[in-house]
């Protein structure tokens, strides 16, 4: 890990009704890391997590990414920029096959412009051979080939947090804002989960990672970040937060 910033986040803030989810908040994620955010329940990570990729706006504060500023954008640019994310509960269109999830993923494709459809129809068949192609592989890496065809609401939970993980390839990422990926998932997935995770990180793909599986967390993260009540409490290498009192005493209470 070089110390190269790839996300920047200075000074978030944001509040609901007067009450501080977040208050002036502040995150780095390095270039190649896999990165933690921890806290206790109501810290305000997936807040902040909703800040980074802007499905609601800051109240102030900035966030850059690749050197270039994001904050004023909208999250469907940001995620053209390659920062994508998943959620707690897995979004999955449930009534579409687990191929047409993928394939819905696949960004700007000539089948997108109504005249296009009509007036380039080899460019759109061959995009289309190409995108099934690469679904088909990231689907195989995850053990979801042989479920290709089936409905996505047929999965079971952890079958479709594979698959918005896998969906997010689809984009060529650089940045993968995981929400919870060990949530409600027996410990044989999780393993699975984890070591994906490592694969695609060596693949040059950089994640910032909220979970409350510690065990996850310290195996698979280079630095962690602890909120408490929406701000910053502690930053450090795993081993540095387990031994730190002050998070001890955020998740542990007196």
């Amino acid at each position: 890990m070089t110390e190269d910033k790839l996300l920047i986040a200075q000074g978030l803030s944001k509040s609901f009704g007067g009450i501080k989810a977040v208050d002036n908040a502040t995150i780095n994620v390095h270039r190649g890391s896999i990165t933690g955010l921890i806290g206790p329940n109501g810290a305000g990570k997936t807040t902040l997590f909703n800040l980074l990729s802007n499905f609601i706006n800051p109240d102030r504060g900035k966030v850059i990414f690749d050197n270039q500023k994001i904050d004023h954008l909208s999250s469907h640019q940001i995620a053209q920029r390659g920062v994508i994310r998943t959620f707690q509960v897995a979004r999955v269109l449930s009534r579409l096959s687990v191929l047409e999830n993928m394939l819905l993923a696949a960004p700007k494709q000539t089948g997108e412009n109504f005249f296009k459809v009509w007036l380039q129809q080899p460019k759109l068949r061959q995009e289309d051979r190409l995108n099934r192609e690469k679904a088909m592989t990231i689907l195989d890496s995850v053990g979801l080939a042989a479920k290709a065809y089936d409905y996505a609401g047929a999965l079971s939970g952890g079958q479709r947090k594979l698959l918005e993980m896998a969906r997010t390839l689809m984009v060529d990422p650089k940045l993968i804002l995981l929400d919870e990926p060990a949530a409600g998932v027996n410990p044989t997935l999780i393993q699975q989960i984890c070591q994906h995770i490592n694969t695609w990180n060596q693949q040059g793909i950089s994640f910032l990672i909220i979970e409350h599986n510690m065990d996850v967390i310290m195996s698979l993260c280079d630095r962690v970040w602890v909120l408490a009540e929406g701000t910053n409490l502690a930053e450090g290498t795993p081993t540095e937060i387990q031994n730190n009192q002050e998070v001890l005493q955020a998740y542990l209470g007196d």
